[in-house]
């Protein structure tokens, strides 16, 4: 059976430049999607922002425009950016990479997309032994900013066995 069709929205692809691992997931999903609104989100709009310059660097990263524009509840509900890559992974039938928790409920239970966010790609990264420890990442991403709870890092910690 083949990979499914992984798109990105801004926030793991953020949190992972902001530690200097946005190339885990390539290392993980190998190309992934990210929707046109997100691109410029990232790379535009704050080119100052972590991941800008990682972003435009990276061919494995795909600039994807939908076909069609997410439907207007999803749009009215999330950011645009949150509302295209969840438009474009229910087209390709895919895997979403997502953070913000209200997008994520609506991705998974309005959609039924199969989404796993930046503590969940550490924590496969970890798995797979393309990193060697889970928790002091998860603390680079807290200390650059970018939160996490920290009963989702206590969790993954413990399910990575650290």
């Amino acid at each position: 059976m083949p990979e499914l069709p992984v798109v990105a929205d801004s926030g793991p692809l953020i949190a992972l430049a902001l530690i200097g691992h946005l190339d885990l997931l390539r290392d993980i999903y190998g190309a992934v999607l990210v929707p046109d609104a997100v691109w410029r989100e990232v790379t535009e709009a704050a080119p100052e922002r972590p991941g800008a310059i990682e972003m435009v660097r990276s061919p494995w990263l795909v600039r994807t425009v939908l076909s069609h524009p997410p439907d207007p509840l999803l749009r009215a509900e999330l950011g645009l950016g949150e509302a295209e890559a969840i438009a474009l992974a229910t087209e390709l039938g895919g895997r979403l990479l997502l953070d913000e928790r209200k997008a994520r409920r609506i991705a998974e239970i309005g959609y039924g997309l199969p989404v796993r966010g930046t503590i969940g790609t550490l924590l496969l990264a970890k798995k797979r032994t393309l990193i060697p420890a889970l928790r002091p990442l998860l603390l680079q991403v807290r200390s650059a900013g970018y939160f996490l709870s920290t009963a989702l890092m206590e969790a993954a910690c413990e399910s990575a066995g650290e």
